[in-house]
């Protein structure tokens, strides 16, 4: 019986050594001074309130004679957390995006507004997929309002202007 206790004081000690080795990082979550978020196209960060235009076009589908322009925009945020984004067309182009495991469009009943909600990993861009293709031949122009922000934190929303087009920009 003493055997049988000291091997359970033993076995009980093992596993509390071993859960505190095998910790994980404690999760970064919001604080009031902490969730901030930002837009990215590659390595370049796009200021909130500003204007970005994209002339980049989806090589696969000039290859089919189609225009498809795909700026790669990311979102990046400080803390882990919940983040809800907008995407409003204010020329009525049909804008598409394609994050949190889904994709919407710019639809005219939605009053040519896409919402997505999903979780976000501190300091690990997210690819929103924001793309619009147009039809027809020639120049070719879409502007969207893109907006981000953590659950709950609507008053500290980023928002840019995304301009997408084929046209000369002057």
């Amino acid at each position: 019986m003493k055997k049988l206790f000291n091997n359970t004081w033993l076995m009980l000690a093992c596993m509390a050594m071993t859960a505190v080795f095998t910790a994980c990082e404690p999760e970064k979550v919001i604080d009031e001074d902490e969730k901030n978020l930002a837009f990215l196209c590659g390595s370049e960060s796009i200021k909130s309130g500003s204007t970005y235009t994209s002339t980049t076009l989806d090589p696969t589908y000039l290859e089919m004679g189609m225009t498809r322009f795909v700026p790669g925009i990311d979102l990046v945020g400080d803390a882990n957390g919940k983040v809800v984004v907008t995407v409003k067309s204010l020329n009525k182009a049909m804008v598409e995006m394609c994050a949190f495991g889904g994709c919407q469009m710019t639809l005219p009943y939605l009053e040519y507004t896409a919402s997505a909600s999903g979780d976000i990993t501190a300091d690990t861009p997210l690819p929103l997929d924001i793309h619009y293709t147009p039809t027809g031949e020639g120049a070719h122009r879409a502007v969207a309002l893109i907006t981000a922000y953590y659950e709950g934190y609507e008053k500290d929303a980023v928002s840019f202007t995304l301009v997408m087009t084929n046209a000369k920009v002057e």
